[in-house]
């Protein structure tokens, strides 16, 4: 079974941090200095789980002037089943919900492909790999 969940606040980041440094620390060899930081504490980070096993995760915050989505990861065992899409699309979503007329994405080139499905567009690219792309309203239709 499939299940979702919302979490805010550096306390219950549980699952969200474990996902993260199973990712971005022993998958990709990222610092893990890199899997938390200030946002952590108000942002809201969407976890997906399957058979009550934490799955994938990303979050929203508001920075700048912007809601914007970073740190959007699934775990390699959960990968090719659509999960990195219905977290896309519930940020998306929550971003609308509290106002946004666009949302932004910090995004890595690896994993373009699926915010450009969503309707993202690329408006700047970074030296690090990564690029900023945004999302004019809503998602509307299905995931996957």
């Amino acid at each position: 079974m499939i299940s979702t969940k919302w979490v805010q606040g550096k306390t219950n980041l549980i699952d969200v941090l474990k996902i993260r440094e199973k990712v971005f620390c022993e998958e990709l060899n990222k610092s893990d200095t890199l899997i938390s930081d200030f946002y952590d504490e108000f942002a809201f980070n969407a976890v997906i789980y399957e058979e009550n096993i934490s799955a994938g995760t990303g979050r929203l915050l508001f920075k700048d002037g912007k809601y914007i989505i970073d740190m959007v990861c699934v775990d390699k065992e959960f990968r090719g089943n659509n999960y990195g899409d219905l977290i896309v699309r519930m940020l998306v979503r929550k971003a609308v919900d509290m106002g946004a007329e666009n949302t932004y994405a910090t995004v890595n080139e690896n994993c373009r492909h699926l915010f450009e499905n969503i309707g993202f567009e690329k408006i700047t690219a970074y030296e690090n790999g990564e690029s900023l792309m945004m999302k004019v309203g809503d998602v509307g239709g299905h995931c996957c």
